[in-house]
């Protein structure tokens, strides 16, 4: 067991590595990284974190460097890593806010906003409804130790002070990207489509009767169809929570591997 009182200069090192990249994904991740919670907090979490990791990772750890300029690009670049992992996590976990939003933009709901407690920035009124669910469940399912689970495992894969950036890390984010908008659209292509179903329908009625005013009906139709629609699917909003773990962790060790 290490002695934290008498840590010397490669346990220091080695800490400090550690704890850049924890800090890192803590300061992006979702639910860890929100705004609403304080800044002490996550201080406090990526210290506590980084120290029950700092023993484990002691013996894969090369010299501490001789130069202050080395230290600080490998600082630079641990703390780099940290963000790229807590960042393709959120972005997995905002395809479902993301399919919110172009839901209410189908039903007529995307001029209306509302303040999003866990966003810099307003939401449609599904998304924040989405957002607040998929939180929810991503909690209940035990989704931030697997996101903390997946920042201990990059260790194994990416050693500390090892990490450079490639051309095959970079090229790795492209099938990510492409992962999320597939999620995006899995949340909400059944009920878009059940509106465009809709849109056509009441094209035709209105080719069939010019005088029937389609917009005063159609509008608050395809609000009820639509939340409708929406409540009909909840049940399966727990699998689509799922597929962002599951998705997330699978991005985040294909990256680690493509970039070692």
């Amino acid at each position: 067991m290490l002695n934290y009182t008498t840590i010397g200069v490669h346990a220091f090192y080695t800490f400090l590595l550690v704890f850049s990249r924890t800090s890192g994904l803590i300061a992006v991740a979702p639910i860890l990284g929100s705004r609403s919670l304080p800044r002490t907090l996550k201080a406090g979490l990526a210290l506590v974190l980084s120290l029950a990791m700092m023993p484990l990772q002691e013996a894969h750890t090369a010299n501490p460097p001789t130069h202050l300029l080395v230290l600080v690009t490998q600082v630079a670049g641990e703390a780099m890593l940290g963000i790229v992992i807590g960042y393709i996590a959120r972005l997995y976990f905002s395809a479902v806010e993301i399919g919110g939003t172009m839901v209410d933009t189908q039903m007529g709901f995307g001029f209306l906003q509302l303040a999003n407690p866990f966003a810099e920035q307003p939401n449609s009124i599904l998304s924040v409804f989405q957002y607040q669910l998929a939180t929810t469940l991503y909690l209940v399912m035990n989704g931030h130790l697997l996101l903390i689970s997946a920042v201990a495992d990059s260790f194994t894969l990416v050693p500390p002070g090892t990490f450079a950036p490639t051309a095959a890390f970079g090229s790795g984010f492209a099938p990510i990207l492409q992962g999320v908008m597939l999620l995006c659209l899995r949340v909400a292509l059944p009920a878009i489509g059940v509106l465009l179903l809709m849109e056509i329908a009441f094209g035709i009625m209105a080719r069939l009767v010019p005088t029937l005013n389609v917009f005063l009906v159609g509008a608050p139709a395809k609000i009820i169809v639509g939340l409708t629609t929406v409540s009909l699917l909840l049940p399966a909003f727990g699998f689509m929570v799922g597929q962002v773990m599951t998705q997330s962790m699978q991005a985040i060790h294909q990256l680690l591997a493509a970039g070692k």
